[in-house]
């Protein structure tokens, strides 16, 4: 072998060890620029917090910023109606949560849920609770019950939106228990903790937040319950939703996920999909979730697509039944 055919293959072996040692995703072309992650949901709130952890976590394995992007309203459908307009490369991605599956039942939608939008990942399992106000006199899930049956449409609740979780678990509730509730819409988690805290409405549906049990712990807010079966690891001085003897199928979970227009190419979804996987996988990202009660994950784009497709097929029949439209 020649001296110039070796230094050519040291070069290209070496180059090659520099590229599995990167930390970065090998790519062509993608990305190209900045990336954007469209959040349907006012800053600050969990879905907020927890787009702005990854989006954070992405950019260095991306090489690229990823910005968060707000725009509430509409059952979460402006901000995945900016990922269905914008061009399948990529580079604009939503930030998927319970409220685009519900969405085809309660809003005249300008795309098609199910054939406009694709999986990636789903990124986080969110506990739902009911919580009451610190200065209301509802100490048990059974004291609002009683409360809202002795006064049909008195008792009020506030949630981060309309057809969000904590909107379709309140309505969900409401029935079973048999009582009429007045509903309180924000756009986001903020001003309806705030709304709780300060009284204006006795019950409120959310996920937590950083400054939840901090609300708890000074007597400003009460949890009733969690929408789950069974009591949780983290919170086990807090009934479950399963306790109240209204039935086994009152469980609730937000959750929260990333997705791409149709039609990106599947190379794109891929180099997506291993970048979230790096960044959920970080000690940090990781820490940060956890402290949020959040479970955080990594699945795969085909998990992820057949569980979406599954939350908007038992939650379109839930709204439906209920009667629930949101224009």
């Amino acid at each position: 072998m020649s001296a110039i055919t070796r230094r050519k293959l040291l070069h290209s072996t070496a180059g090659a060890t520099l590229l599995v040692a990167s930390p970065r995703i090998a790519r062509a072309a993608f990305p190209e620029r900045p990336l954007r992650i469209m959040v349907g949901f006012a800053a600050g709130g969990t879905v907020d917090t927890i787009a702005r952890i990854l989006a954070n976590a992405l950019s260095p394995i991306l090489g690229q910023n990823v910005i968060v992007e707000n725009r509430p309203g509409g059952s979460a459908s402006i901000a995945a109606t900016q990922v269905v307009i914008a061009e399948p490369d990529g580079h604009t991605l939503l930030f998927g949560v319970f409220s685009h599956a519900v969405a085809p039942a309660l809003a005249k939608l300008t795309y098609d849920t199910a054939k406009d939008l694709s999986a990636v990942s789903q990124v986080a399992g969110v506990p739902l609770f009911m919580f009451a106000a610190g200065k209301s006199p509802f100490n048990t899930v059974a004291d609002a019950v009683a409360a809202a049956k002795v006064a049909p449409n008195t008792v009020s609740y506030a949630t981060g939106g309309a057809g969000s979780s904590g909107h379709l678990a309140a309505e969900l509730f409401a029935r079973r228990a048999g009582v009429t509730l007045v509903h309180v819409p924000f756009r986001g988690s903020p001003p309806a903790i705030q709304s709780l805290i300060s009284g204006d409405v006795q019950l409120l549906w959310d996920t937590p937040t950083a400054a939840t049990r901090g609300y708890i712990e000074q007597k400003q807010m009460k949890a009733l319950a969690v929408m789950t079966r069974t009591r949780l690891p983290a919170f086990r001085d807090i009934p479950a939703i399963g306790e109240a003897g209204l039935g086994d199928d009152l469980d609730v979970q937000a959750w929260q996920g990333v997705l791409v227009r149709s039609g990106t190419p599947r190379e794109i979804v891929a180099t997506l999909h291993r970048a979230i996987v790096q960044a959920m996988a970080l000690p940090d990202t990781r820490s940060r979730i956890e402290a949020m009660s959040v479970e955080p994950m990594a699945t795969e784009p085909e998990a992820f697509g057949r569980f979406f497709q599954s939350e908007v097929t038992r939650w379109t029949e839930v709204a439906r039944r209920a009667g629930l439209t949101v224009q």
